[in-house]
């Protein structure tokens, strides 16, 4: 609605956001020569080069396709030349790279595969698996982008044009992703476009040079092959008929007799993928909580194998926290055997964080002190409480910490490798007598501060007497009362009641100690602690 002089082509309006304008009247451009044409057309003028990391660029779609999800699901960041394949409907579905070397191709019968490689690792195909795994990958590119839509059985959309500025461009953007993505051991196609078909079928064979001008879409789709649309059997074989072999072919023929001899659901995908069409996404909503199961290419008979394993959970859990600027406490291990009950492994930390890292340590520590009792042959992760975890700001400067490790981290390691009994915290206690006023806690108890006069650093287990000369305490010398008393009467209700009266004194090499005297026996002095 904005008609102003200062309006210009890279504010878009809502109209423009899936592809060509809707509207009428639109402005021309005030900074350079592109103008919006009378048939609703925007055309860039001479001096004008397209920038995606604008803020008002239209949306700007990248495709994130898994060809080998099937495989990737068992096999989840190990070594291609695994001889590894997977089956369905009684036909090898996927075959890892060193099964092919061996001479197996997908589509062979399993006993045919056999006899080429007796050592292959034949897995039944589960869907399941590779739909949690797509939802998994979802939940955590949503730390790069707001609105991020599943495509069964093995793509993924996100808009990204919304992102660019805040990653500092789109080479940036890409950049950061693929470490993302490279993290997590998958092997991935991806491509970037204006229109989400377009980014679908370009991501389908891996061209990832981004179309970041919708003017160029039909020049660029033109020479992909037919099978990047998504085809009926018939479908197929009736574009094999007429001779139609590229996207191109179909594009040159008029539309209608193309949707009459091959569908509707033909054109709509091409239309969509130019722009030509609405092409609404539904956005995917992650869910609170975490679990992932993730099974191994062979039995684990050590940690080393199973940590292995664990990291790529890990960093799926990672980032669903970042995703939700979220925390987590404790996550559950499940450790998976063949013949016997699961392993259940706790793993906690100090505090709420979503560092893979910093868990995969506790894990390391825990896994170490758990003698596995039959091979591992899967692992389930869960984590059922997440906590809202604030950014916390550090030290520009903090250069005295460099290589240290801090002390959460530390306890966190002690605890997973000498048991959760075995690193403890101190905390206040509500009772006036010393010796009650603190109890044992867990270390990441914050200590409450309680309102009373000062208190030795060193307090000693039990009072000890002191000897006396004309009623004057002694202790390497005759002692100098400095401050007190301070009385102390509590402790009637559990019977072990005191009435006492507290002095600081000095004795003769200038140490400061914590004295009494106890009612009970007016004439005996004790000491009780020493002040630092």
């Amino acid at each position: 609605s904005d008609r102003s002089a200062a309006w210009h082509h890279r504010s878009v309006p809502p109209f423009m956001r899936y592809g060509r304008s809707h509207g009428r009247n639109a402005p021309d451009c005030r900074r350079c020569s592109c103008l919006w044409t009378a048939n609703d057309n925007w055309t860039a003028g001479p001096d004008h080069e397209p920038d995606p990391s604008d803020s008002g660029m239209a949306l700007l779609w990248q495709a994130l396709s898994f060809p080998e999800l099937p495989l990737d699901v068992f096999r989840r960041g190990g070594s291609d030349n695994l001889l590894l394949a997977v089956v369905d409907v009684r036909k090898l579905l996927a075959v890892s790279q060193g099964a092919m070397a061996c001479g197996v191709q997908p589509g062979m019968r399993p006993a045919q595969a056999r006899s080429l490689c007796p050592d292959l690792q034949l897995h039944d195909r589960r869907s399941d698996l590779e739909h949690d795994s797509l939802r998994r990958l979802a939940d955590g590119l949503l730390q790069f982008s707001g609105w991020v839509s599943r495509q069964p059985p093995n793509e993924l959309l996100v808009e990204i044009g919304g992102s660019l500025r805040l990653f500092g461009g789109l080479g940036d953007f890409r950049r950061q992703l693929e470490r993302h993505m490279a993290a997590l051991g998958l092997q991935w196609r991806d491509a970037v476009a204006t229109t989400p078909g377009a980014a679908c079928l370009l991501g389908r064979i891996g061209d990832s040079r981004p179309v970041i001008d919708e003017q160029r879409l039909a020049e660029r789709l033109s020479p992909l092959p037919i099978d990047v649309l998504e085809l009926t059997t018939a479908q197929r074989q009736a574009l094999e008929g007429l001779g139609l072999r590229t996207l191109g072919d179909c594009l040159r023929l008029p539309r209608g007799d193309l949707g009459r001899r091959l569908g509707n659901d033909l054109v709509t995908q091409l239309e969509r993928a130019l722009g030509e069409r609405p092409d609404p996404r539904p956005a995917h909503r992650p869910r609170p909580v975490f679990r992932g199961e993730q099974p191994l290419p062979a039995p684990a008979h050590d940690s080393s194998a199973v940590l292995f394993g664990l990291q790529r959970l890990l960093r799926e859990l990672e980032g669903l926290l970042c995703s939700l600027q979220s925390g987590v406490q404790r996550v559950r291990l499940q450790l998976q055997h063949t013949s016997r009950p699961a392993t259940v492994l706790v793993l906690g930390l100090q505090g709420p964080g979503r560092d893979a890292q910093r868990l995969l340590a506790v894990a390391r520590e825990r896994l170490e002190r758990t003698p596995l009792q039959a091979p591992v042959i899967g692992l389930v992760l869960e984590a059922r409480q997440l906590v809202p975890l604030a950014a916390q700001p550090e030290d520009l400067l903090d250069q005295g910490r460099v290589g240290q490790l801090p002390w959460q981290q530390l306890a966190e390691r002690l605890r997973a490798r000498l048991g959760p009994d075995a690193v403890s915290g101190l905390k206040t206690a509500p009772d006036h007598r010393p010796e009650r006023a603190w109890q044992p806690g867990a270390p990441e108890t914050r200590a409450t501060r309680l309102a009373s006069p000062r208190r030795p650093l060193w307090l000693l287990p039990e009072p000890v007497p002191l000897r006396c000369r004309g009623g004057n305490p002694e202790h390497r010398g005759v002692l100098t009362l400095c401050h007190g008393p301070e009385r102390i009467e509590s402790g009637w209700w559990d019977g072990q009641d005191v009435r006492r009266d507290y002095y600081e004194a000095l004795d003769g090499h200038g140490a400061r100690l914590w004295i009494f005297r106890d009612h009970r026996q007016p004439d005996r002095w004790f000491l009780h602690g020493y002040f630092a």
